[in-house]
């Protein structure tokens, strides 16, 4: 997990600073330059919990349970507790991009290939009834076939 140091900034600086960042990844002005941004900065490990933490708000915000959002994840309760807190307490920020990339045809295929995923993941859980699952998955995919 990603260390704070010890030694405390105060606290006009750390607005700043935190500004600065804010704004230097609201002015990248593509997905690329913003990739770029965020590859200098963090390092792999960082990259991919901040991924997570979004994909379980994505998911929480989507209704899925915590069981299947573990089993996909791979994380934690606790973590899934910690995210669904932030939610409730505020959450405004995560709730607008997610409405942004569900209106972004390219994302929002994205998301449903994660959520054939997810799908598949739990459709192949203990206890789920098995054909019952595939069907509803296949009939989701279905659905989402564009006619002429």
């Amino acid at each position: 997990m990603p260390q704070v140091s010890k030694r405390l900034v105060d606290k006009k600086t750390q607005e700043r600073i935190v500004t600065l960042f804010i704004s230097g990844i609201a002015l990248s002005q593509t997905k690329e330059e913003a990739l770029s941004l965020i590859e200098d900065l963090l390092t792999p490990t960082e990259k991919l919990m901040l991924a997570k933490r979004f994909s379980i708000a994505f998911m929480l915000l989507e209704g899925y349970d915590y069981d299947s959002i573990v089993d996909v994840l791979k994380v934690s309760r606790s973590t899934i507790g910690r995210v669904n807190w932030w939610l409730q307490t505020r959450g405004n920020g995560i709730r607008s991009i997610r409405e942004k990339i569900k209106k972004d045809e390219k994302l929002k295929n994205i998301w449903e290939e994660v959520q054939d995923i997810i799908l598949d993941v739990v459709s192949n859980m203990r206890g789920v009834n098995w054909r019952e699952s595939k069907k509803a998955l296949w009939q989701i995919r279905q659905s989402r076939k564009k006619t002429f």
